[in-house]
This record gives C-alpha cells, structure tokens and sequence, in this order.
C-alpha cells in the first residue's frame, strides 16, 4: 500500500511540474494611461534573454512558460513585471515615469534631491553629451545649460575646447570656472580631454551653493562625474565613431583679375596722375583671367592649393561595467584621433585613454573605492602655427603661383608659401601629454551614532608635458621671366641653419580631505551635516633649452647644435603652491516643505602674504515648497510642485600671480665694466605689495521652480553680483613720465593693487515638457541674460565721460562711429573730416560736435565679443526604435572687430574687393581701398565701427539620428543592444556675419576655422 501510494505521488508531482514547464503563446497589449498602444515597448523573460517589441498599435506575441515572469519597459514610463500564471492574454498599462522631482543632482561635497535644492544648479546627463561627435567635452556645453556662456573659437586639433564662463564676464582679472572632477577640485587635465562616454553627469554651480569651494569658487564651478560599476553580470559595450570634418566658414578671396585692378586703384591714389593702369596693364589682367600664362600670370587660389575639403577624425570606446552587492566595477579603454585640414599636414592629434573606478564594501559599515584615469594626449605640428599659417593663406596674393608647373613651391607671400606651412617641409613641433590621475577613497559609518560616518579621500595627480620643435631650412622658388629660371630662395630654421627648442613642464598636484558627516531623519524633520579638512599643494618644475646653427638636419638632438656658446640657451623655473581649508555644511527640511542650508569655507592660500592668507566664505539658502502645503494641493490643481529659493553668500578667487607681497627683480640687464668686461646685472620689474588680499564676490540669487500640468517643468533665476577688491594695475593714472617705469618687458612696475570693482546681474529662465506615448518626446528652452558694470578702474585723469570704461560693462571696444563714405567731393564739403580724407573714405562722426574729428570722437561700444545673451534649445524624439535629438545655440548683443591685413601686403576678402567704392564704383558699400589696412584711414589709424559685426547668431550645434535593434532580434544575435547612428555638429549657422565663423575673437580674422562634424557611428552591448 505504502509504495503504491508513492507511485501515485511521484505521478501526480511529474503532472503538476510538467504543467508548470508547459509551453504557451502570450498575446498581449502595452498601453499608457490613455489607453494608448505604446509601440517599440520591450518585452523581456525575466532572467533571460528571450523578448520582443511591440508593434506600431502596442501588441505582442511572445512564446513563454506558465511559471516566467514577463519584465515591460520603456522610456519615460515605470517598468514592470507580470507574472504570466497560465495566462493567454496580457493587458499591461504603464505609468508615467514622472521622477523629476527625486532625481539626485550632484553638488559639492555631495547630492541632493532636486526637490529640496536650494541654490542654483544645472544639470546634463554623460548620455547626452555623448550623442555629439565633438571629441572634446567642453563643445558639446553650448546651448544645454542656462548659465553658461561658452564660444568655441578656434578649430585645430589638439586645441579646438572652447572658452566658457558662468554667467559671463564678472572680473577685470582672472575669469576661469574651478572644475571638479570625481570630487578633486582643480584636478590636473581639465575636463576637456576627458571621454565623453565615461561621463556620467556634469552639474554647474552658479551661485552662492558654490561656496564650499570658497577661494577658488568665485567664477562658479563645473563638477564633473564619471561613471561607477552596477550589480550583475559583465555588460561590455563598444562603440566607434568616424567623422569627416570641414570648416564652418572660410572668406572667400579676391580673384588674381580683382586684386590686379585692386592693386592698380592704390597706385592711382597714391600717384593720382599716373592714371588707373600703373601696376598692371589691362592685357595682363585679362592673362590673369583667361589663364594663358599660369607661370607669369597664375590665378591662385590659396585655400584650395593649402586645405582639404575635409579630414577624418575617429573615436572608440570600449567599457566593462559589472559587479556584486559587494564590489562593483567600471573599466573603460578609448581612443581619438583627428587630422588636420592641411594638405599633406604634420597636424595630427591622437589621445589614448583609460579609466578604471572600483568600489568594495569591505563590511557592511566600511567601504573603499579606488579610481585611476590615465591619458596620453600626442600632438604633432608643423613648426608654422595655426595662426600664422591661416594668416598666410589669407594675405597670398593670388597673382603669384602656389606650385610651378615643375614641382617647385614659389616664395608665396614674404617667403611663405601657404601650400608648405602646414607640412613638415620646415620641421615640425611634437607635444606628448602624460596624464595620471589617481584617488583613493573611503567611508565608514560609525555605528555608535545612528547616521554619522567618516569618509575621506587622497588623490594624486601627474602630468607630464614635453615640447620639441625642430626647425629646418628649406628652398622655395622665384621665376625671374626675363631669364626663364628659378632662383631658389632658403627660408625657414635660423641664419639658414636648423634649430631645436625644447621644453618640459611636469606638475604634481596632491590633495587630501577627511570629512564627518552626519545625516538623520527625525519624524518630519531631516538634518544633514557635514565638518571636513582638506589641503592641497600643487609643484610645478620647467625646464627649456634651445640650440641653433646645426651642422645637419638629420640629429635633431640639443647635443648635436652648434659649438659656440651662444648658440645655446637654457632656461628653468618652479613653484609650489598650497591650500588649506576648513569646509562645513548645515541643510536642514521639514517635510521636505520649509529648506534651509547653511554652509562655509576657511581658506588658506599661500599666494598671499602672512595675515592675509586666510579669508572666510560663507553662504545662506533657503526655500519654500508652497506646493506641500495642504492647502494648495486641494485648492490649486495647475502646478505639481511649486518652490520658491533665495539664496546669498560670498566667494573668493585666489587665481592670480604669486609673490606680489616681494619685490621682483630680473637678472635680464648686463653691464660693461672696466676693460669691456660685461658684467650680469639686475633689474627691479614689479614693487611689492604687502597687503594684497582676496578678490571676493558677493552673490545672490532668487529663483523659482515649477512643475506643471504633470508635462512641464519650469525654472526662473534673477541673480546679481558684486565683485570687489579686484587685484588692478594703477598703470593709466600713473603715467610714464614719473620714472615709475619696469626697464624690462611691459609689464607695468606697479604693483597690483586691491581697487578693482564690477557690478552684474541678469536672469536665467529653462522652460521644458516631457511626453510618453506612441511618441516619445521632450524639449526644453533656455536662455541667459548677464550684463557686468564696471565700478572702478584704473583710467587716465581727464578720460572723457563716454570713453571711460568705468560705469560700462566689461571689455568693450574704443571706436569711432562709422557714418556712411563720402561718395562725392559735396559729401566731403558738408562734413568734418579727417586731413587726408577723399572720396571714398568713411564718414565718422564728429560726435563732439566740435567741428572736426579727433580722437575726442572715439566713444565705446554698448558691448564686446562675449555675448550678453545666450539661449539654446534642446529636443528629443523618440518612436519605436528611431530615435533623434538636437541641440540648438545661440548668442546676441555681441559684437567682434575684424578688420582684414588686406592691401599691397595681403589679399582682400571678395566681400569688400567686389563691394569697394572706386572712381569706377562710386556706390560701393566699402570704402576705397589702400596701401595697408592696418594703418589705412578707413582702418587701423582711426579704428572704427564699420569693422565691428554683429556677431550674432543661431546655430544647430548637435543633431543624432539612432536606431536600435529589437530585442527579438537582438536575442537571436546574442546580443544585449545594437544600436547605429549618424549625428553631425555645426551643421548650419544663421548669422549676418559673412566671412568668418562669428564664435571667432581674432582681430585680423586669421585663426583655424571651428569645425563642423559629419559622423556615423555604431553601438554594441553584450
């Protein structure tokens, strides 16, 4: 009986599992709130790989056992899982994923909350700023932030980042932004190098919350943070980018027939009676035309015979990220490279980089983590500079072959010729960057106080930076026409000989911090504190040495030059600079309704003498989330959350040169003593001052923040600012003629003083909406206004009230006022004009009043080349697996002064050669043309605002358009995600500004162009 009993058992348990193993078809239908089908929502078996996507109206069908349990995701909504339980038939509704409110912003020393911030904090994702082609971080910022002002102004590899600012200009003296990266302010190698795909999020503090950085926090602080290692298997992802690059803008040039007759209209005005044909005939003209005689008579064009059309640039990145509950890991292999535009160029810029971040809970209460970052940064160039090469190409004139019909290079322009500068023909410069960083952290949570624990860390960085420029000489070529030969010309090197220069700066930076935080929940209050001490000592050593007069060009090596004495040089110099600090915070909420936060910063600094080292940075915030408030939650249905925030304190800017409390004296001077006997000699450069202290800034901030309609989000700031005991120069009121003058170099002897003072203020606004459905999308706005006042400043006595730069914002320019050109001799008869002046010349205006022009005239402009007004726009679409997201930047109330090296030294741009007002062309729109441009009357002898350009403009800075395979058929390829993608960066630009790219600051426009990026790009994750 008993084993008929266990038959009938093991029988009916065989049944029963059989049952649950049992095989079915789940149909199913994914809706949102609405009812709405959510089409391109995944459907995984939990614990496997096995899934599909739902189709256009949200269906499914999915092979699955009774037992599994079906896992349903997608973007902007909560996921979740369903049990099948035997079931045929599936309807899943999911919630929107509303987590704004509990996202965790990254401030200093620490996150919080969004909900319960008080001071003024953006934030971008690392998954946003990776979806732009751009290899250096710093370019992707434009138009994401409110806040930040950045300009990328230059182009070449190596050196494309781009200048940025919080909030602008808010000092006549140092203006750079402190970062902070994984916690380490002022970490060696910046953030511009850093991997876009290591990034986790970069948060910017831009008012008083930024105190806890106290004496280096006054210009706002950028904090970044890389990624960390999750829980589970090994997930590896890699991803390649390749980009072809190619400027935003180049000027178009003057023709050779154009400059030709150009080149004549100078002569005539120089020699009126000479008449109109004087440097060239009107049958060589027409060679230059028609290309008859491409030796005598060439029509070069430069831009073509020196640059590409375009260069390549690649990316790749390789990441493992994984763990236990216990020890968690993200390691991370990358590489960059981009070519220069040049044909056959030495430009050349690769970087190597990896990250590895560990954390190990080694018990329950105790806790390490170790983080390194290395980078190899490898520039190579020629021995010309980007801007001198530019420069070149700018000014060749076009009458003049690049390259003869036999091969030889012509002398181009003074015995350059651009169509060389950008190779190694003349030596090239190399430049490998070492960078190591490395921070060893740790945390334990004392377990006799509930909620107290102790962390710290200790981190060290290195870099290593080498220079070697090798200089050759080299041949270039005239053809003389009468004798049908080439005479070679040598240029390049020194004297005709090869030269070295080489240099090495290493720079050690150490910093340590140990913290006590306490944090607790008590009912409806919550407290959170913290008390550290932090220091830091930075050392810096360089070392620089030159040679000339090599016996040969191929040893190019210090200790192969030549054997005189002079021609060695040698040169060295070091530093150390330490910080000491003492940081606390305080925040308290209750009921995360009624916001306090309370924090300061003692900090030391060596760069200032004894009694003025340390200065006290504190600041108070505070807020009110009216919509917690039971009151206004049954009574006001419109917003979601409501916060109003205040918040002021003062910060401090130690950015400045050491040992100004000494005198400093230079060994420069020789003199001859005795039997012409020479003599080392010193010399006083810079009087001391004993009394310098912080340049400090008083900040404050009002915002609000909201959300509403369950879609929106919005946010308003008004800030303001006072920056005061601004280190300054007494150099204008103290004039030369008092003796107080430095006998070597023009740095003034003066010493800085304490008395400079600006004002600004301005607002911020973000407005953005978020939609889940069939399409997915959100956008968002933003815009910044700030606008600085200069309280005082040095000036001259007797300075004009409308030339003086105090009571005006900063870095303005000085001009006269353009009124039009004098077009006949009537004009000129009716008008105060200079001496000299003719028809043709621009009219300025006697803004005196006094009957004449002069440089009482001059009157300053209402603002600079950094833009009052900043604003950006944001956008991501998303249907099924298609995804797409742009970013637009733009900029106004900004102005650049460009004035071109144009004339008998240098070719025109075809916007004024085709528009100049000749005899021939009384109605041209620019004025008459002339010897040199720079010391021309209609330029730079009487600087005015017809070269000064609206520099505004709107800008499609980012756009990417992905797709990602379904996880039906990723799961047949084993693998976990696929996705492909082409972006693009600078893809357009509305501007009124012709032939430059208007983020440019150069005066002459002579600068590498920015770049715009077409990309195509692959994502794999296993």
């Amino acid at each position: 009986m008993t084993i008929r009993l266990r038959l009938v058992w093991l029988l009916l348990l065989g049944v029963t599992n059989a049952a649950l193993a049992q095989s079915l078809t789940v149909r199913g239908k994914i809706t949102d709130a609405l009812n709405q089908g959510i089409p391109g929502a995944n459907v995984l078996v939990k614990g496997t790989t096995r899934g599909t996507t739902a189709n256009a109206a949200g269906d499914f069908t999915l092979n699955v056992n009774n037992n599994d349990v079906l896992v349903v995701s997608y973007l902007g909504y909560t996921t979740q899982e369903v049990a099948v339980n035997g079931r045929t038939q599936l309807t899943v509704t999911l919630a929107d994923d509303n987590k704004t409110l509990n996202e965790v912003v990254v401030v200093g020393y620490g996150t919080q909350k969004k909900a319960t911030l008080t001071g003024s904090v953006s934030e971008v994702k690392g998954a946003d700023l990776v979806k732009s082609p751009q290899p250096n971080l710093s370019n992707s910022f434009a138009g994401r932030f409110s806040g930040i002002v950045a300009n990328n102004r230059g182009g070449e590899p190596g050196y494309d980042g781009s200048n940025y600012t919080i909030r602008g200009f808010g000092t006549t003296g140092n203006n750079d932004v402190l970062v902070v990266v994984d916690g380490i302010p002022g970490q060696v190698g910046g953030l511009d190098r850093l991997d876009p795909n290591d990034i986790e999020s970069v948060s910017v503090l831009k008012d008083a919350s930024a105190a806890v950085y106290g004496n280096r926090a006054a210009n706002g602080v950028i904090l970044v943070t890389t990624k960390r290692g999750g829980t589970g298997k090994p997930v590896i992802s890699y991803s390649y980018n390749q980009g072809f690059t190619s400027p935003t803008r180049l000027p178009k040039l003057a023709d050779a027939p154009t400059y030709a007759t150009i080149l004549n209209e100078i002569d005539y005005y120089n020699n009126p009676s000479g008449g109109l044909n004087q440097h060239y005939s009107a049958d060589e003209i027409e060679k230059f035309r028609n290309g008859s005689d491409p030796i005598s008579y060439p029509n070069t064009d430069w831009q073509k015979a020196a640059l590409k059309s375009f260069a390549l640039q690649n990316q790749q990145n390789l990441n493992i990220n994984g763990g236990t509950e216990n020890v968690k890991y993200y390691v991370s292999l990358g590489t960059i490279y981009q070519d220069g535009l040049y044909r056959n160029g030495a430009t050349k810029y690769k970087q190597y980089n990896f990250r590895s971040n560990v954390d190990a809970n080694i018990t329950k209460d105790f806790r390490v983590s170790l983080l390194l970052n290395g980078r190899q940064e490898n520039r190579n160039f020629p021995i010309s500079s980007a801007g001198n090469t530019f420069r070149s190409i700018y000014r060749a004139f076009p009458t003049v072959p690049a390259q003869f019909p036999n091969g030889l290079y012509s002398t181009g322009v003074e015995n350059s010729n651009p169509a060389v500068l950008g190779t190694d023909i003349g030596g090239t410069t190399v430049n490998p960057t070492s960078i190591f960083n490395g921070i060893l952290r740790a945390s334990y949570n004392l377990p006799f106080v509930q909620g107290l624990s102790v962390d710290g860390f200790f981190s060290i960085d290195k870099s290593f930076n080498f220079n070697k420029s090798f200089s050759i000489p080299y041949t270039l070529y005239n053809y003389d026409r009468t004798t049908n030969a080439y005479n070679a010309v040598l240029t390049g090197g020194s004297a005709g000989l090869a030269s070295l220069t080489q240099s090495q700066t290493n720079i050690s930076n150490l910093t340590q911090n140990i913290r006590l935080n306490y944090q607790r929940q008590f009912d409806a209050h919550n407290v959170n504190a913290f008390v550290a001490y932090e220091q830091n000592q930075r050392n810096e050593v360089t070392f620089g040495a030159g040679r000339i007069n090599f016996p040969t060009p191929t040893t190019p090596e210090l200790s192969q030059g030549g054997a005189a004495a002079t021609d060695r040089t040698n040169s060295g110099s070091s530093y150390n600079f330490t910080r000491r600090s003492v940081i606390g915070r305080l925040a308290y909420n209750y009921k995360e309704k009624y916001l306090a936060e309370v924090q300061a910063r003692l900090d030391g600094s060596s760069v200032f003498p004894e009694g003025n080292q340390y200065g006290f940075f504190p600041s108070i915030s505070a807020g009110y989330r009216i919509s917690e408030e039971d009151w206004f939650k049954n009574s006001v249905r419109f917003f979601d959350d409501l916060k109003i925030r205040v918040s002021h304190g003062t910060l401090g800017n130690d950015n400045v040169g050491q040992f100004q409390y000494y005198n400093n004296y230079s060994f420069n001077n020789q003199y001859v003593l005795g039997s012409n006997v020479i003599t080392p000699g010193i010399d006083l450069i810079k009087l001391a001052n004993p009394n310098i202290t912080w340049e400090v800034a008083r900040k404050t901030d009002i915002g609000l923040n909201a959300v509403f309609l369950k879609h929106f989000n919005l946010e308003l700031i008004y800030f303001q600012q006072q920056r005061y005991n601004i280190l300054a120069n007494r150099n204008a009121s103290v004039p030369n003629t008092s003796g107080i003058v430095n006998p070597y170099g023009s740095d003034p002897l003066v010493p800085s003083e304490n008395i400079g003072r600006v004002n600004s203020s301005g607002f911020e606004g973000t407005l953005g909406y978020t939609h889940a459905g069939t399409i997915r999308y959100s956008l968002s706005g933003n815009v910044t206004y700030a606008k600085s006042k200069i309280i005082n400043i040095d000036e001259a006595p007797g300075l004009l009230p409308y030339q003086r730069q105090t009571g005006g914002p900063l870095y303005t320019y000085l001009l006269y006022r353009s009124r039009g050109i004098f077009r006949t001799q009537a004009d000129l008869d009716a008008y105060p004009h200079l001496p000299g002046a003719r028809t043709g010349d621009l009219i300025l205006e006697d803004y005196n009043g006094d009957g004449k022009i002069t440089a009482d005239d001059q009157v300053r402009t209402p603002y600079g080349n950094v833009p009052l007004l900043t604003y950006g726009m944001t956008a991501n679409v998303g249907y099924g697996p298609f995804d797409l997201s742009m970013v637009i930047a733009g900029q106004g109330l900004v102005s650049q002064y460009v004035l071109p090296e144009s004339g008998q030294v240098g070719n025109f741009y075809n916007s004024w050669a085709a528009n100049r007002w000749s005899p021939t062309n009384t109605d041209g729109s620019y004025p008459r043309v002339d010897t040199r441009a720079s010391s021309s009357i209609n330029g730079g002898l009487y600087n005015n605002t017809f070269w000064l350009n609206n520099a505004s403009f709107v800008r499609l800075k980012n756009i990417e358009l992905g797709y990602t395979l379904p996880k039906a058929t990723l799961s047949k390829i084993k693998m976990s995600g696929v996705r492909v993608y082409a972006n693009a960066f600078n893809l357009f630009t509305i501007t009124g500004v012709k032939d430059y790219d208007p983020e440019g600051n150069n005066g002459s426009g002579q600068f590498y162009p920015q770049q715009r990026i077409i990309n195509l790009g692959l994502n794999v994750k296993f």
